[in-house]
């Protein structure tokens, strides 16, 4: 194979049918596969077909006789890994929202079989050489940063690592990547038997529970054969079903059922992995020159350190802490509880809110499909310029939705929403770019939008808490990160950002859910059509406020863990897991009311999902999304100009361009903590963003596409 033969999308024949291998080595822009057609056997055999392509691509490249140059070499690796590259996303959905004992042993093969193709490109010490020979000088500036990423990325692999080192490199990465598909597995096996099982005759009650959510419990239980209820868990440590209990047992039996995940001396208790997991990576961290895991990690990120990260979560506290609080005091005086334990903070929370602002039903205006057509489609047609299309088409399940968006009559992307939850589905809400666009490549963008809204009864309608529609718009901004992603290179492009930065577009779209150019557009009574009242608007608006003090300190508490364990220095090993968070909490100042919103042993962000030393990302994330939602609303909020432009400057580039220095020349300065005090409701003595428009000019409107 000569490198002529290495553009991506060439490859070569193959004997034995396999869609899925077909969708990815010779695809077709803007179409989905047809996932009747695949199997986890079959992504396996794409997979072992995608590295075969790999090795002899690699091997090619070291044959090639001319020096090395910018087509021959960099480009020529780009295309070498394209294959396994659009692989990775359709064993992510098999995991995430396919899971089945096949998926469970695809998941953990692959996972092997991936970390050892990355150390096979990554630890070539030839292919290194030959990469830091290409010459940059005459590249264009999108084409020279793509080079120097990619060296960046050897180097941070251990690229430059005598070989011993890079053996015990590779050892320790097969290591680390074993523990962690275990520990993602452990927790979803531990959250599955932590269900709480309530027969009937039982001394817990479940008084509180709306008819709705009574029948889903009830069907819980009966799709396991069981009498009564069961309340399943979601991933958080507050589990929402908690907050509507009025019995204080039962809140008590669901919240140590949560909170006991992954350490009941069980055969899926995790302390054992995290144990290990955590002296692995501190080890690693040291064979690659840094004094830990979070040092190593957060040198790739917008932060730049492990103290610039820490220093943004401990900043955070102080204010949070007093809100918090301001909060219990609230709770204390106007309802006296005989007892309050931190399982029933988020219940009297809850409360309040209802006594105080009556928002009971307000589920009733925020119609699952209304919130999503009417309110999300529509916000970011009006402010982009864009429109959306239901298209019908089908996906990896029947309840999927598909829509395609076009700007103008061009195809734009296409976005696959799985709105509800089901048991082949992990909690939580996420996006994901099932197919990565690229100028080079010639592909459009393909999107999966993951929720695990309850589905309601047949012939009900859906509604959405208020967290569920916050959610949905918030999922939808990491939609239109990887929609308007203009970039030549598909591993640049889109949602392919640094951790502390790919939040930040998704919690900036969470400022339309409740703004008032939105809000009266979909959130109309699901049985009358009578719209929102805007005295209801107002009520809601300050039942948001109260109980920020608690949210914040909750995650504050698990991004304080997640930096803690990666501080460990190479050597160190954590022996008793629950007594190290407990000394990181206390010694913190955490008030045991509010436990972290994930307990060590289920937190699976930091120990299985590619957060280890990221979760602080939310937070750093968030302190750009406040201030551009500030300079949003300066700009008289969905202004056309103002969206074109931010379009094309922050959210088109993807990582073509640095996210830090693009903030700063668009906006003329680095956001400060004042918008984030202000946008979690604390107490902050900053301006606001000021009404300044030199960003919207019409040579930035210019060449959005």
């Amino acid at each position: 194979m000569g490198s002529e033969d290495l553009h991506p999308g060439h490859v070569p024949e193959t004997e034995s049918p396999n869609h899925l291998w077909d969708f990815v080595s010779q695809p077709e822009p803007l179409t989905l596969p047809d996932f009747d057609r695949i199997t986890p056997e079959l992504v396996m055999d794409a997979l072992a077909r995608a590295i075969t392509f790999q090795e002899q691509s690699i091997d090619a490249i070291l044959e090639n006789p001319e020096p090395a140059d910018f087509n021959n070499t960099t480009l020529a690796i780009d295309a070498a890994r394209s294959l396994v590259f659009r692989l990775q996303p359709f064993i992510r959905l098999y995991e995430s929202s396919l899971w089945s004992d096949a998926v469970e042993s695809m998941a953990t093969d692959a996972a092997a079989v991936l970390t050892r193709a990355e150390l096979d490109v990554f630890l070539n010490a030839e292919l290194f050489a030959r990469l830091e020979s290409v010459s940059t000088a005459a590249l264009n500036p999108e084409d020279a940063r793509h080079h120097d990423l990619l060296v960046a990325d050897f180097a941070h692999a251990g690229a430059r690592l005598t070989e011993d080192n890079q053996e015990r490199v590779a050892a320790f990465a097969e290591e680390i990547s074993a523990l962690e598909t275990e520990f993602g597995q452990f927790v979803l096996a531990e959250t599955q038997e932590s269900a709480v099982h309530i027969p009937h005759g039982s001394e817990l009650s479940l008084q509180g529970l709306s008819d709705a959510k009574l029948g889903t419990v009830e069907s819980h239980a009966a799709q396991r054969g069981l009498t009564g209820a069961l309340i399943t868990l979601e991933s958080t440590t507050q589990q929402p079903i908690t907050s509507d209990l009025d019995d204080p047992e039962t809140r008590t039996a669901v919240f140590h059922a949560s909170t006991n995940r992954g350490a009941r001396g069980t055969e899926t208790d995790t302390r054992g992995v995290v144990s290990d997991l955590t002296a692995l990576r501190a080890g690693l961290a040291g064979l690659m020159g840094y004094k830990s895991y979070k040092d190593y990690v957060i040198s790739q990120q917008d932060a730049g350190n492990g103290e610039n990260a820490t220093a943004l979560v401990v900043d955070l506290l102080e204010p949070a802490l007093a809100q918090f609080e301001s909060e219990l005091d609230t709770i204390r005086t106007t309802y006296q509880p005989q007892r309050l334990e931190a399982e029933d903070v988020a219940y009297y929370l809850k409360r309040y809110k209802q006594d105080t602002y009556q928002l009971g039903s307000v589920a009733e205006y925020f119609d699952l499909w209304k919130v999503f057509n009417d309110g999300v489609l529509f916000a970011a047609s009006q402010l982009y310029g864009v429109r959306f299309e239901r298209a019908d088409e089908t996906a990896w399940h029947p309840e999927v939705v598909v829509y395609r968006a076009f700007d103008g009559d061009r195809p734009l992307g296409v976005i696959c929403v799985d709105p509800f939850a089901r048991s082949s589905k992990r909690g939580g809400a996420w996006m994901d770019q099932l197919v990565s666009p690229g100028r080079v490549s010639g592909l459009g963008p393909v999107i999966s939008l993951t929720m695990n809204i309850p589905k309601p009864a047949q012939g009900e309608p859906a509604l959405l808490s208020l967290d569920n529609v916050r959610t949905l718009f918030h999922e939808f901004g990491h939609v239109l990160h990887g929609l308007f992603a203009n970039s030549t290179y598909e591993t640049r492009s889109g949602t392919s950002v640094p951790r502390d930065y790919v939040e930040f577009p998704s919690q900036l779209n969470e400022m339309w859910a409740l703004h008032p150019q939105v809000l009266p557009h979909y959130a109309v009574h699901v049985h009358t059509g009578e719209p929102i009242p805007d005295e209801l608007v107002e009520r809601i608006k300050k039942s948001q406020a109260f109980g920020q003090g608690f949210a914040t300190v909750e995650y504050l508490a698990a991004a304080l863990l997640d930096l803690s364990w990666h501080s460990l220095e190479p050597g160190e090993q954590v022996e008793s897991v629950l007594d190290f968070e407990s000394d990181v909490l206390s010694g913190t100042g955490f008030n045991p009311l509010v436990p972290p919103r994930y307990r060590t042993p289920y937190f699976q962000h930091t120990f299985a999902l590619g957060y280890s030393a990221g979760y602080y990302s939310y937070l750093w994330s968030e302190k750009l999304a406040a201030y551009v939602t500030e300079w949003f609303n300066s700009q008289g909020g969905l202004n056309p100009e103002a969206g074109d432009a931010f379009r094309t400057a922050i959210l088109a580039p993807g990582y073509s361009t640095d996210p830090g220095e693009t903030i700063e020349d668009f906006f003329g300065e680095q956001p400060g903590v004042g918008p984030l005090l202000r946008r979690r409701g604390l107490p902050d003595n900053q301006p606001e963003v000021a009404d300044s428009s030199p960003e919207v000019d019409g040579d930035l409107v210019e060449g959005a596409d």
